[in-house]
């Protein structure tokens, strides 16, 4: 979906490589769309990597929503309802422009066997501290 640059926010984007990273087909972010009871999601808009933002905006079903990679909440946009009139709120008010509900959980939110197992690996690595025991420390001094 081409959105004419002046009427992008500069916080945003819908560059399609900073787009595909996210949603694509058994990924978390799409997991999680998924036990909001969203189905067929589009991602339109991520926040850009100079802005530090990590929201996005998705649509499904013809309604559009609001999220953040960082929370597992999803929100709907219940005003304005038109991608063009969001864009407008967007670049004129920012998120204030916006008027949202908060989805309720129809799924239990669980990680995928591989993911959960990402996690544990991560948690089991330590640090390295080589030990040299000829070596003076401040306690022989």
């Amino acid at each position: 979906m081409g959105i004419p640059a002046e009427e992008m926010s500069e916080e945003w984007t819908n560059d399609p490589k900073q787009l595909e990273r996210f949603f694509y087909p058994g990924s978390g972010e799409a997991h999680l769309a998924q036990c909001h009871g969203l189905r067929g999601i589009e991602i339109l808009l991520m926040g850009t990597p100079e802005s530090g933002e990590t929201q996005y905006m998705s649509k499904s079903g013809g309604r559009y929503y609001w999220g953040d990679l960082m929370i597992d909440y999803s929100f709907e946009i219940t005003k304005p309802k038109t991608f063009p009139a969001i864009l407008r709120a967007l670049a004129t008010d920012g998120d204030t422009g916006l008027k949202y509900r908060k989805l309720k959980q129809v799924e239990a939110f669980e990680m995928e066997p591989r993911e959960q197992m990402m996690v544990e690996e991560e948690e089991e690595e330590g640090l390295f501290v080589p030990y040299n025991p000829d070596a003076s420390s401040e306690s022989n001094k």
